[in-house]
């Protein structure tokens, strides 16, 4: 009982439209029969019995098709199927019908009236077909449609369950990337300046602890991610005293965007990495809005290339791609390099 209530509640819509149909269907043919209005009878209980037989083809080709379908392990085409399933559903629905219209004749003693005439039998067989053609092409079109609309649901599902695990390997990659990179700065420092070391010791603890909580996340709102920034570039000042400046876009605090974790910070550390600022000509680093989120550093080359950020800013626009099906935009000159991230259309993080 509980399996027939949930078919007739998942296909409402559909059984509504079959209704109608039979109302319109009927009264098309009865003014076909009438000459005048005088000639024009309708019945209004005939839709009913015409729905219920309409209802029943739609049931019976569903149950015909789960049947087949759990029963198949051969992989079929769609249109081979639903051939099948047509087939199947038309022949056993003859049967039906004649053996039921047998057995209500033997019951009421219409037998010669029902089955006595060749001609009586072909007609009502042909009108069975016929019915059959009509509703059951509406049926299997409704059952392909949900089918495929399934399936494109069980494709999107997929590509997100894709996507997703692909930023999550992503992330992994970036998050040992910055540990590593800045145990490297504290290593350095430690020889250099003991106490300057233990400043910069007690800044990365606090920008870790707000990695790791980032870590589950696929994005987080631009503002914690401009403080992480400030953050960043602040214990990079215990190091670099001076050679580095940085700007943010005070409108940008206020934006409601959203954005992966690390997305500044990889910038921001690509642009210390590559050039080597001075105190009479330090690198600036400027992030503001335009077209997107635009993070634009001067340059100052090492006269060697160094080893750098070349992995974690490739991962980012990847990231990027996959969020929003549009890489980062880069933009590089004598004296800039321009890193543009696309805006991400999700209302609200995802945990």
């Amino acid at each position: 009982m509980k399996t027939k209530t949930t078919f007739f509640k998942e296909n409402a819509v559909f059984l509504a439209f079959l209704f109608f149909f039979c109302w319109i269907f009927l009264l098309k043919n009865q003014f076909g029969n009438s000459d005048s209005w005088k000639d024009f009878t309708f019945y209004p209980d005939a839709p009913f019995w015409y729905f219920f037989k309409a209802a029943f083809i739609f049931w019976w080709i569903s149950f015909i098709k789960n049947r087949i379908n759990k029963s198949s392990k051969k992989q079929t085409s769609i249109s081979k199927r639903y051939v099948l399933f047509f087939g199947i559903g038309l022949l056993t629905y003859l049967i039906i019908g004649n053996s039921f219209g047998l057995i209500i004749s033997l019951i009421f003693d219409t037998y010669s009236r029902n089955f006595g005439s060749l001609y009586h039998i072909v007609y009502v067989n042909i009108n069975s077909v016929i019915d059959f053609i009509i509703f059951g092409g509406f049926s299997l079109a409704y059952l392909y449609y949900k089918e495929n609309v399934e399936y494109q649901k069980q494709v999107a599902a997929y590509e997100i369950s894709k996507a997703k695990n692909e930023i999550t390997q992503l992330k992994n990659q970036l998050n040992p990337h910055f540990l590593f990179n800045n145990l490297n700065s504290l290593d350095q420092l430690i020889e250099e300046d003991s106490e300057r070391a233990s400043v910069f010791l007690n800044r990365f603890s606090e920008l870790y602890r707000y990695s790791l909580h980032s870590a589950d996340k696929e994005l987080v709102l631009l503002e914690e991610e401009l403080f992480f920034a400030e953050g960043y570039f602040k214990l990079m000042e215990e190091k670099y005293r001076g050679y580095y400046q940085l700007q943010i876009d005070e409108a940008l605090y206020s934006k409601d965007i959203l954005v992966p974790p690390f997305c500044l910070q990889v910038l921001i550390e690509n642009a210390i990495t590559h050039n080597k600022g001075t105190l009479d000509k330090p690198i600036k680093i400027v992030i503001t809005e335009a077209n997107g989120i635009k993070v634009i550093n001067t340059k100052l080359l090492y006269a060697s290339k160094r080893k750098g950020n070349g992995v974690a800013l490739a991962n980012l626009s990847k990231q990027f791609e996959i969020l929003t099906g549009t890489a980062c935009k880069i933009r590089e000159t004598e004296e800039e390099f321009e890193v543009t991230l696309p805006f991400i259309t999700t209302t609200k993080p995802t945990v």
